[in-house]
């Protein structure tokens, strides 16, 4: 049934298509959200996903954005469209995100990974902000994953590189130029999706409680992992011994409470744009308890995520890999 808190609520929701995001846009629906954008890679994509959500929720509050958040290009146009719509948001759900097997580049000349998860959603939100769009009260909430606490399993290879706990890197001899090169697969150690993955959710923590600074006021910022749904498409890409524990997973997680139905998993985003099951802090990376993958949100205390430098570099990083022209760069 419909809330009436929420009737005159509007949400954004990228990777809206399939997965958490089509899953948590129905969960929007169905408290009675009166506007919700499904941002998706292509129009027709887009489109089926609409067509999904009305036959299933009986409600269509949904209207449709063509953007792929990995391009510059693409999302600076999306940002551009929302904005000439002018409508203001008051939840924004940046989901996107993938476990990559090989080196994929951008046509910037970003890795896949990292593009697909920060470089569109940083894009966006900025214009956003910009043209006052993302209204008082508002939460943005940007997916982030338990692989940035770097504890994980060891069989699953999930680790951080060594740039991310601030530790001498490959990747270059200072923070800044490490992330760089990190963002651009380049100059560092043998290409690893898993922990190029891992660390890109490490970005995503630091995006958030950098964001959080940059912005004060009425808007409200967190980085929040949906715990393992082994059923979505985010490790469609996997191989080697993550692609093994990932069947394994989906055949015995839960019994291990190492997997958990998509529902939960998108609801987490839902507890936190609203703040039920709370408190959250502005800024904050919310994740399973400390080597978990189910089971309530608590606060990342992960040391490597709570260094203040690197958060501002992070983000300082990304407004250059994605030209930002910003007061606060």
């Amino acid at each position: 049934m419909p809330d009436s808190d929420h009737q005159q609520r509007s949400a954004l929701v990228t990777g809206a298509n399939s997965g958490l995001g089509l899953e948590a846009a129905r969960q929007l629906a169905e408290l009675g959200y009166r506007s919700i954008v499904l941002a998706c890679r292509s129009q027709a994509k887009a489109d089926k996903a609409r067509a999904e959500l009305v036959e299933s929720t009986g409600v269509d509050p949904f209207s449709t954005l063509e953007v792929d958040v990995a391009e510059i290009q693409s999302s600076r146009a999306a940002a551009a469209e929302l904005i000439n719509r002018g409508a203001g948001f008051d939840s924004v759900l940046l989901n996107a995100g993938m476990v990559p097997s090989t080196l994929d580049r951008t046509n910037d000349g970003i890795e896949m990974c990292f593009a697909a998860s920060l470089v569109g959603h940083h894009i966006i939100t900025a214009a956003l902000l910009d043209a006052g769009l993302i209204n008082d009260g508002a939460a943005v909430v940007l997916v982030g994953s338990e692989a940035a606490n770097d504890d994980l399993p060891k069989a699953m290879g999930m680790s951080v590189y060594d740039f991310v706990r601030g530790e001498p890197s490959d990747f270059g001899p200072t923070p800044e130029q490490a992330m760089v090169h990190f963002a651009r697969a380049d100059n560092g150690p043998k290409y690893d999706g898993n922990h190029q993955y891992s660390s890109t959710k490490a970005f995503s923590a630091w995006w958030s409680a950098a964001m959080a600074r940059r912005h004060p006021g009425s808007v409200s910022f967190y980085t929040v992992s949906p715990g393992a749904n082994m059923r979505t498409n985010a490790a469609r890409h996997a191989t080697g011994a993550f692609k093994l524990m990932v069947g394994f997973m989906r055949r015995f997680g839960r019994l291990l409470r190492m997997d958990q139905p998509i529902e939960q998993g998108a609801g987490r985003y839902i507890d936190v744009l609203h703040g039920n099951n709370g408190p959250f802090q502005n800024g904050g990376t919310y994740t399973s308890r400390p080597k978990k993958m189910t089971g309530p949100l608590v606060a990342s205390t992960a040391p490597h995520l709570l260094v203040t430098e690197r958060q501002d570099t992070a983000i300082s990083v990304l407004d250059k890999l994605t030209h930002q022209q910003s007061e606060a760069s």
